[in-house]
């Protein structure tokens, strides 16, 4: 399986804390290797001494950024509604990650999909812009975890952590 397929179907199909682990990880081979060995772009191959295939700012392996605003901020176009007139919000909370903010302007206004960890709560603040809708869904380690709607306007949900 290639590196823009793995993270997305991991997280597609329960396994969001595997994919972040993954993502975040800074051993060979892997984004975070390249970061801690002095890489400020999306190279061509992982291995940094190369003598082909040596592009330094190569979207072969760019799927990195889609996925952390995909699955750390969750937020998705829902395929029914284009244009993210409704919000489709999947974020993932895992181990070791303590907050995250994403945003995206959409062609209604900003939408905002914002979290951070309090003991064992996540709070959940988000934004939807007027005349957009949103429906979260709240990953596997929430306890009582249900689909909420949401309408436009900005949202404080408190999340109790498995």
């Amino acid at each position: 399986m290639g590196a823009k397929a793995l993270l997305n179907a991991l997280k597609d199909n329960g396994y969001g804390e595997t994919a972040y682990k993954v993502a975040v990880q800074d051993t060979y081979p892997s984004w975070g290797w390249w970061i801690v060995n002095g890489a400020t772009t999306l190279l061509e191959n992982w291995d940094l001494k190369a003598t082909r295939d040596i592009s330094d700012n190569h979207m072969m392996f760019g799927e990195i950024g889609g996925w952390f605003f995909k699955s750390i901020g969750g937020m998705a176009p829902d395929p029914k509604q284009p244009g993210f007139k409704h919000v489709l919000l999947k974020p993932i909370f895992p181990h070791g990650l303590h907050e995250s903010t994403t945003s995206y302007d959409s062609p209604y206004g900003k939408i905002v999909s914002e979290w951070k960890l309090r003991g064992d709560k996540v709070i959940y603040n988000i934004q939807i812009p007027a005349n957009a809708t949103a429906t979260f869904y709240p990953p596997y380690n929430i306890r009582n975890g249900h689909a909420v709607q949401l309408e436009a306007g900005k949202h404080r949900l408190e999340l109790e952590l498995k």
